[in-house]
């Protein structure tokens, strides 16, 4: 018995930490200029295109949060809609969309970038002969 209750403390779900919560607001940040890009909005023009990088990179932060944390998918998925609409209100609150947005985007591009560099699978040795 005690063994069976060791075990479920040890698979319980831990809470989202601040490195969690931000990872997933940058994922939803990607996640509107993605969608915005594919609608053909111009004012996506001046950002790189994050279609098919920010659907990676959303599979690997998502998976990460998950292994964790050990909270279920539904609970992650919950958390990165959360932040959609809390990205989107940020950006109509400021008086400033455009910077506000490129601000974003700049920071959250940058761990995008070193989280899908990291995903690589490292070349293998060229063999002498």
């Amino acid at each position: 018995m005690l063994i069976y209750a060791l075990a479920l403390a040890a698979a319980a779900p831990t809470p989202l930490t601040e490195a969690h919560q931000r990872d997933i607001g940058c994922v939803a940040l990607m996640g509107i200029i993605a969608h915005e890009q594919r609608e053909g909005k111009s004012a996506t023009k001046d950002f790189p295109d994050v279609r098919e990088e920010g659907k990676r990179w959303a599979g690997i932060v998502g998976q990460r949060v998950m292994d964790e944390t050990g909270q279920p998918r539904e609970v992650v998925a919950f958390a990165m809609k959360a932040a959609v609409n809390a990205e989107q209100a940020q950006v109509i609150a400021t008086t400033d969309p455009e910077s506000h947005a490129m601000e974003r985007f700049n920071i959250c591009h940058l761990r995008m970038q070193g989280d899908l560099a990291a995903s690589q699978p490292l070349p293998q040795p060229v063999k002498a002969r």
